[in-house]
This record gives structure tokens, C-alpha cells and sequence, in this order.
């Protein structure tokens, strides 16, 4: 029977007819191996071949032999098969393969990982694969997604969570006639958008240098210095007042870059790769709206 939802895709007893004819290359024996008569397959084919509109087979007296379409076909039956089976097997008997999520430190460990908890609490047979980096192509390999950070749109391949927003920060009551400016390595020209000495007597600021966000951000908290901070990373410690803006509360804050989602080819086929993705769109929106 034809699915309404798949219209046209041929009826799966049709397909499965097929596929033992042609591993037979004779109705009659398809026919014994599925418990039906020669001329049952013999219809289901039938049936098959109006669906595509092409012949699958040859008649001929000693039996029936794969057309060059029928062999093309075959092709593709057996790979659909095989893989159901196998997402079948996996199912049955274990969980689906770990999804494999590419980002940055900072976003892995101020925001996604708080957030994450909730997801494997509802999800527990969700398995994710995290590899941390410092920084992501435009191009990533060797995963099912990627979120990263980037200045201007990274391609087609991509698609845009939220922009982010710059400010500089530092702990309540931070004063310093020498400020010490920490400087992320991998977003290295943060400080770009507020080097007018007006804001920053750059003559007498220290610049260190870090390669982890998270590192820079303690020290900041823990009344060191002062850094760029990026308000989605950072919002709990600006709403609870123990980072606030510098060297004034007055001081304008700039939109540069956003983070982005990238869902490889692999992902079409990955249930889990599918649902996840889906779940971290909906968080995002719910933070655009206001919600989180």
C-alpha cells in the first residue's frame, strides 16, 4: 500500500518483491522465498515498474534478467535497505551513534554547558561528542555540527543563531590609573571599537594576553583587570552586578559578529544530530525573544 504522506515513493512490498526477483532473477523463486505465488510478484513488479514508469526486468523464457535501469535501481534499494536495517539493529540493541558537536572554548563552557544539562535531563539516551577548539573554519571537518563565532557571515552552509554584542567590563568598584586590558588572542581585535583615549588612556594600560576566554573572565571577576565582554557569555554576571561597564556606565556597547550553526551532510541521516539542532534553534529564539 502507498503511504498519503509519501506519495511518491513505490509501496515497500513492491520494493521488497523486487529485490528478491532480482536477486533470484526468477518470480517463482522470489515467490518461495516470500511465501506468495510467482504470479503475486509478478503483479507487485508490475505495479513497481508503472510507479517509475520504466522496465526493471527482461522476460524471457529461461526467466527474467535486471534491465539497465532495474540494475540502477536495485543499487539503491539495497543501500536504503541496509541502512534502515542497520538504524534499525542500533535502536533495538544500543543507542545511535554520538553526535559529533565542534565549538569554541568560550561558547562550550559560559553558555552551551548550561544549558546542556536540561537537554540530556530530558534526552538521556542523546548521546553528544564535544570537542572543544579555539577557533572554527568556515569549512569544519570531521563533525556533525559546528557552532562558532564569526565577524561577518561565513557562507551558505551556515546558519545565523544570534549577533553578539561587545562591551567593555570589569568588576564592581575596579580602578586602576595603570588598567590592566586583557586581550583575547583568538578575537584579538575586540579592543578595536574603543581606542579613542577618551574611553582608555592607552598610554598607560597593560595589555595581557590570553588564548581562553574563560580564563581572562575570572581574573576580571576577581578584580584584575578589565576586558571585552561579550554579553550573551557574560549576561548572569551583568544582571547580578559583579561585571559592569568600563571605565563608565555610560560607556556604548557595539554589535560585531554573531555565533553561528553548521549542520553537516551526515546530519540528514542522524536522528539525534536532527533533534538537537532543532532544540538549540528553539533556545536560541527563545533568547532572541526575550525568554532566556
Amino acid at each position: 500500500m502507498r503511504s498519503q504522506r509519501f506519495p511518491h515513493l513505490p509501496p515497500l512490498d513492491a520494493l521488497i518483491a523486487f529485490e528478491s526477483a532480482a536477486e533470484h532473477e526468477s518470480f517463482a523463486r522470489a515467490g518461495e522465498e516470500l511465501f506468495l505465488t510467482a504470479s503475486a510478484i509478478a503483479y507487485q513488479i508490475k505495479k513497481l515498474e508503472r510507479t517509475l514508469g520504466v522496465p526493471l526486468f527482461a522476460r524471457h523464457g529461461k526467466g527474467v534478467s535486471l534491465t539497465a535501469k532495474g540494475q540502477d535501481f536495485l543499487l539503491l534499494v539495497r543501500e536504503s535497505f541496509t541502512a534502515m536495517e542497520n538504524h534499525v539493529d542500533r535502536i533495538r540493541h544500543g543507542r545511535l551513534a554520538p553526535v559529533k558537536l565542534k565549538t569554541q572554548h568560550a561558547f562550550a563552557q559560559l553558555w552551551l554547558q548550561k544549558r546542556l544539562g536540561d537537554y540530556q535531563h530530558n534526552f538521556p539516551d542523546h548521546d553528544l561528542e564535544i570537542t572543544a577548539v579555539s577557533t572554527i573554519s568556515g569549512s569544519p571537518k570531521d563533525t556533525d555540527i559546528a557552532i562558532g563565532y564569526f565577524h561577518h557571515d561565513p557562507g551558505e552552509h551556515w546558519q545565523c543563531l544570534w549577533k553578539e554584542t561587545l562591551i567593555p567590563v570589569a568588576s564592581k568598584g575596579y580602578e586602576s590609573k595603570t588598567p590592566v586590558l586583557y586581550q583575547d588572542m583568538n578575537w584579538h581585535d575586540d579592543w578595536r571599537f574603543w581606542q579613542d583615549p577618551k574611553h582608555i588612556n592607552n598610554g598607560a594600560a597593560k595589555m595581557r594576553r590570553s588564548s581562553l576566554y574563560a580564563l581572562i573572565l575570572q581574573s576580571v571577576l576577581d578584580g584584575h583587570g578589565v576586558m571585552v565582554g561579550r554579553v550573551s557569555l557574560i549576561q548572569e554576571h551583568l544582571e547580578s552586578g559583579a561585571l559592569t561597564p568600563w571605565p563608565t556606565a555610560h560607556i556604548q556597547a557595539v554589535e560585531s559578529g554573531g555565533y553561528y550553526l553548521y549542520q553537516s551532510p551526515s546530519c540528514g541521516e542522524h536522528v539525534v544530530a536532527q533533534h538537537f539542532c532543532q532544540w538549540l534553534v528553539t533556545v536560541c529564539s527563545d533568547k532572541m525573544n526575550g525568554q532566556q
